[in-house]
This record gives structure tokens, sequence and C-alpha cells, in this order.
């Protein structure tokens, strides 16, 4: 009799913990079944957002390309407007494609040609649980034309008479010629490049160039100044005087956008010291650019 009772309680303690057993299995896979279907959902959405944004970051472009004038700084939203998207309101409804949606183009201005777009999209993926994705690029303004003037002197003194083929030094651009300045004896100026071509444009800035090389020396020495006020003016140092040898170099100095052209002077000097080494200054091109 006791036998028998101790086979019906281990049949019932079997019976339990394989009901627990399975309650155990079937909430896992319920957990499982749940949690894959969660990451899908989740994962389509995030796709939907990567689209909106993708979108979002080529209706702003559109707008650039019509005007750049149109990528005001601040949060917007988008519409469409005669086939053409434009910007509408400080975000965009998008709960149409994902719950409580919302698009946020954001422009902040990086510097007067270029700007910085975000492209945001937020919405609830879950009760508590928002999800955003952001894209992030950088627009310039392509339809600004710079335009640039080049102006050359038209004539030269070769006080010293140091130089040869003086016109070879303002034949721009073609810098396979060359002026050759002798600095084996003292002479100030050597030579000076004078009677710019006058501005046809009003400027936004302006820059002298002068593109030269020079054969080292072991005692003479060289100069390349300039003046705005004639030459008979102030003279500034583009290089100061040196023996050291330069291979093809370019030296600029910024003028003032409005610099009278016909006041603009470039010369070279010489100081022979010691010994001469008859070493030369190579004058390739001299000329101003004129932005506008």
């Amino acid at each position: 009799m006791n036998s028998i009772n101790l086979g019906k309680g281990q049949s019932l303690i079997e019976l339990i913990i394989a009901i627990g057993i399975f309650i155990t299995v079937i909430s896992g896979l319920a957990f499982f079944v749940l949690n894959s279907y969660l990451s899908g959902l989740l994962a389509s959405e995030i796709t939907m957002a990567n689209f909106l944004a993708e979108e979002g970051i080529e209706a702003a472009r559109s707008i650039r390309d019509n005007s750049w004038d149109d990528l005001l700084i601040g949060n917007h939203g988008l519409a469409i407007s005669g086939n053409h998207w434009v910007f509408q309101g400080s975000q965009e409804d998008i709960s149409s494609e994902l719950k409580e949606g919302k698009r946020i183009i954001t422009i902040k201005s990086v510097d007067s040609d270029r700007k910085k777009i975000t492209s945001k999209v937020n919405w609830q993926f879950n009760e508590g649980k928002s999800q955003e994705v952001q894209l992030i690029t950088y627009f310039t303004n392509w339809q600004k034309i710079t335009r640039v003037e080049i102006r050359k002197p038209t004539a030269h003194t070769d006080s010293a008479g140091r130089t040869t083929r003086d016109s070879n030094a303002y034949d721009y651009p073609d810098g396979t010629t060359y002026a050759t300045t002798h600095y084996d004896a003292t002479a100030d100026p050597s030579i000076t490049f004078h009677t710019w071509q006058l501005a046809t444009q009003s400027y936004t800035s302006l820059v002298l160039k002068y593109r030269y090389h020079a054969q080292a020396a072991g005692d003479d020495r060289y100069a390349i100044t300039y003046s705005t006020t004639g030459c008979s003016g102030t003279f500034t140092d583009l290089v100061s005087p040196t023996s050291a040898g330069a291979s093809d170099t370019i030296i600029s100095v910024n003028l003032s956008p409005s610099q009278d052209l016909s006041q603009l002077c470039l010369k070279i000097y010489s100081i022979r010291t010691g010994q001469a080494d008859h070493r030369r200054l190579y004058t390739r091109d001299v000329w101003a650019e004129g932005i506008y």
C-alpha cells in the first residue's frame, strides 16, 4: 500500500516538473519570437528613417541648387510646392511613415560659402522608447564664380644696367622665360618694374606676385621690394637682403582691393660684399591678381 502511494507521489512531482519545463521552454520561445519580431520591426523602421533622412539631404541640395540664399540658417521642415522642394515651418510631420515621426533639416553657417546640413528623423518605436537617425553633410556655394583678372607691369627702368632680357619679367604666364639681374655690384635699384595695366573691375581682393629663382652667393646679396605709393615712395621688402639660393619660387603680398595700380612698383636691388660672386637673380614673372 505504501509503495503504491509513493509511486503516485513521484508521478505528481514528475508532472509538475514537466509542466515547469514546458512553461519555461514556451516562455523562452515566446520571448525569442517576440524579440525577433521587435528587432525586425526596428530594423525596418530604421531603414525607413534612413531613407527619409537621405531624402531630406537631397531636398536641401535641390533647394541649394535653386538658390544658395534659400538655405536659411535654422531648423526647417520640408514640403513640395510647384513640383519643387521648399522649406516650410520648423519641422515636418512624417507620422504617416513612422509613429509620431518628425523630420527636421538644420542649417548652420560654416563661412560665407559653406553650410552644415543636418537631416534628423525621430519617432516613437514603442511606449517610452524613442528612436533617432541623423545624417550630416556640407554644402558649398558652387554657383559663386570667382573671376581673376591678371594685371602686369608694362614698363621698367634698368637704372644700373645690370639686367638683361628685361621685358621677359612681365610676359606672364610664360614662366619659361626670364630676366636676369646680376648682383655682384651695389645698385639700388638694379631694376624697377612699373606702369601696371589698370584694373577694369572692382576687386574684392588684390595680390602682388613675383616668381623667381636665385643663385646662392658667398658674399653678394639681393633684395626684392615693392611700393604702393609710386616708384619714389616707401618700399617694403618682399625678400630682405640675402645671399641664399632659391629654386623656382612664388612670393606674394596682399594689397588693398582699391589699390591704384598706377602707383604700384616692384624693384630689385643688389649689394656687392667682398669678392664678386658673379651670381644672378632670374625674374620669371611679375603680376597682380585681382579677384572680383
